[in-house]
């Protein structure tokens, strides 16, 4: 990795418990909204004519799971959802954070949350228009919803896991291989692609990490097509991981403590891979690298 930068974008009152973050195209815009343990949500955005934002809330939910965090291109809308721990999803919609739409619940799934916190894959599918969320659920299971505004939500393409041994999960949809990945990083070091495509779905050990592992987050670049893999390690590094069918190569990025929650995008207006951390002490860091 080349030009790796560091620096702390903003700080949030309260102890964090989760963080997501994504880049809208349409103003050439990053965010990040960050979860407090009380359930608040927060919006921080920021481009090259705009400081990083004040922390903005846009709502609150009680018990929350896990958070993620996009943009669709077909209603020009940013998303948050939100899995709380009675199995329920709720989506905040909007173009500014003042003006905040809310469905609350979405979408009921069959069974509570898994007790662990593994987080949320979530991202936008542009081929089929669809917004596409993978959470983690009290069966084992690790359920996925797939939604538009004409369709309703529903689940499918399901795959099943020991929870427990899971650290994290991340995904995104790659439109140059038209296909929906969702990358499972158990805590003993193992990380799995789950891949689904036109052809099929395939559940694949992508690589194991010789540490054990604590989160991960996952993007594909799309001025290079390469596909990039973010972990954290219980040690407190940070790693990418960039990988093709031919091999992965591994690149520290940086080493940093008390490290709650990562999220992880490509922004098109500077050509940048940004990583996102929120640590305990309430700074919410952000590295970014080409």
């Amino acid at each position: 990795m080349a030009n790796i930068q560091q620096h702390v974008i903003s700080h949030i009152s309260g102890e964090i418990y989760g963080v997501a973050g994504y880049y809208s195209e349409n103003d050439s815009t990053q965010h990040v909204v960050v979860a407090t343990n009380d359930g608040t949500l927060y919006e921080i955005h920021w481009n090259r004519n705009i400081p990083p934002t004040p922390p903005q809330r846009l709502a609150q939910f009680g018990g929350i799971h896990s958070l993620a965090g996009f943009y669709t291109s077909d209603d020009g809308f940013q998303h948050v959802i939100v899995f709380t721990e009675d199995g329920r999803l709720h989506e905040l919609y909007f173009k500014t954070p003042q003006e905040v739409n809310r469905r609350s619940p979405l979408f009921q799934l069959p069974t509570t949350a898994t007790p662990n916190h593994v987080g949320m894959a979530g991202y936008y599918d542009s081929l089929d228009k669809y917004r596409n969320v993978t959470v983690g659920c009290a069966d084992d299971t690790l359920y996925e919803v797939f939604w538009n505004a004409q369709v309703a939500p529903s689940t499918g393409r399901t795959t099943q896991f020991t929870l427990h041994d899971v650290a994290a999960i991340a995904g995104f949809f790659d439109p140059n291989g038209n296909s929906w990945n969702v990358f499972v990083a158990m805590k003993g070091g193992d990380v799995y692609d789950v891949e689904s495509s036109l052809g099929g779905r395939d559940t694949r050990l992508l690589f194991t990490s010789s540490t054990r592992l604590k989160n991960v987050a996952a993007f594909v670049n799309t001025a290079t097509q390469i596909r990039q893999v973010i972990l954290q390690d219980v040690n407190s590094q940070v790693a990418v991981y960039t990988y093709s069918p031919e091999q992965v190569r591994e690149a520290p990025l940086v080493t940093l403590g008390n490290v709650v929650d990562i999220a992880a995008y490509f922004s098109e207006y500077d050509s940048m891979c940004h990583v996102i951390l929120a640590t305990t002490d309430g700074n919410i860091h952000e590295v970014y690298y080409n």
